[in-house]
């Protein structure tokens, strides 16, 4: 990924956090304008000031750099995609659910609340 595409991504988490520029400026030591340039991809960013960044707006690293077809999804609340086409974002219920479904080691336990979960949406849908 080049320095604009990087510089947009920082934009998009940022406004997915609420952040305004003065604010990410604040939290890793730099000024506005400079947090301007990154965004517009006029200045390249360090791999030191890129991992800053991240931090300031807790996400993964590399989240900058997947472009395959997988799946991304952090119990944060960050974006995932699918198919490299759509993006949402999950909500603080479906962090929650992933991050405490995540916990349970028993995979038949697992089996069993996806089953549940089928069954809820099953008995939603014939409302």
């Amino acid at each position: 990924m080049d320095q604009e595409g990087i510089g947009k991504k920082i934009k998009q988490f940022r406004n997915k956090r609420n952040l305004t520029q003065s604010e990410l400026a604040e939290r890793i030591n730099v000024s506005y304008q400079q947090i301007q340039k990154y965004e517009r991809g006029k200045t390249r960013i360090s791999v030191q000031r890129l991992i800053s960044i991240t931090e300031a707006l807790d996400i993964p690293i590399n989240s900058f750099f997947r472009n395959d077809n997988s799946l991304i999804i952090s119990d944060k609340g960050d974006p995932y995609v699918i198919n490299n086409r759509f993006q949402y974002e999950l909500t603080k219920e479906e962090a929650e659910f992933m991050k405490l479904f995540r916990k349970i080691t028993n995979k038949k336990i697992r089996e069993g609340i996806l089953k549940q979960l089928k069954g809820i949406i099953e008995l939603e849908s014939k409302k």
